[in-house]
């Protein structure tokens, strides 16, 4: 099962597996750590997400909860911190990286970072 797990020992498991992606009118590209990390209840995780873009970037994560469609769990606009999860915007470092103090087995799920060079309607926060 791709996503957080868990496992014998009582570990979660974290597939942060969206990888790269290109395209975009201005050459937007986006990567993030692919790799499963095995992460106790109660401990803290971080996910890294860098880009490239030539106009304005607008960050996003998003998580795909198992059995369920991705939906968006932070933006750098109007949703900074959700669910104990919390964004950090570097754009310096063409960053955007996601923390929370302590995972817990309902976050398992593949989170999927996400940047826009270009936001025309608004973003309300994420439904929950």
């Amino acid at each position: 099962m791709d996503g957080w797990i868990m496992d014998q020992d009582g570990r979660d498991t974290i597939d942060d597996r969206a990888g790269s992606c290109q395209g975009g009118i201005q050459g937007l590209s986006v990567n993030q750590t692919l790799a499963q990390q095995l992460i106790p209840e109660k401990e803290p995780v971080l996910l890294k997400c860098t880009y490239k873009t030539s106009g304005t970037p607008y960050p996003f994560w998003y998580v795909q909860y198992p059995g369920h469609a991705p939906t968006m769990l932070l933006n750098d606009l109007t949703q900074k911190s959700h669910k104990g999860f919390s964004g950090t915007h570097e754009q310096k470092n063409s960053s955007y990286n996601m923390v929370k103090g302590q995972v817990e087995i309902t976050d398992s799920g593949v989170y999927f970072c996400a940047v826009s060079d270009t936001v025309n309607e608004s973003h309300s926060s994420p439904v929950t």
